[in-house]
């Protein structure tokens, strides 16, 4: 007797899996969600104890005065560069750069020298292989 294949059944089991991944999808989603919203407080909040910390120095608060009573300057956030590309001049004008282009030109310009001489050789008359 053949095997009795249930292809609803298969199909259920398939999509029960699928639902279950979708939904693991689903909660990563807001968790991802719920950590940028926390990052974004948490940037909103150091910015304001930082404008706090200023009023207080603007009060005539010193520095040493605020740390002493348990008030720390608020951290400095970095300050990230943003990386420039360099222009086709710049590379052009590298010295680097235009020694390996110069030695990249002359390995191609060896090889085609070579593949001719292969050629060439592979034509003349009376040669024996």
């Amino acid at each position: 007797m053949a095997t009795q294949i249930d292809a609803q059944r298969i199909e259920a089991e398939l999509q029960k899996r699928l639902t279950n991944r979708m939904d693991s999808v689903r909660s990563l989603v807001k968790s991802r969600q719920a950590v940028a919203d926390a990052r974004d407080a948490l940037s909103k909040a150091e910015d304001e104890d930082a404008r706090q910390f200023q009023a207080a120095l603007g009060a005539g608060w010193t520095v040493e005065e605020l740390r002493s009573s348990g008030l720390p300057e608020p951290e400095k956030k970095l300050r990230v560069r943003k990386r420039t590309t360099r222009t086709k001049k710049a590379q052009e004008s590298d010295p680097l750069t235009e020694r390996a282009q110069q030695e990249v030109d002359q390995a191609k310009r060896a090889v085609h020298t070579a593949n001719q001489a292969t050629k060439m050789a592979r034509e003349e008359p009376g040669t024996a292989d």
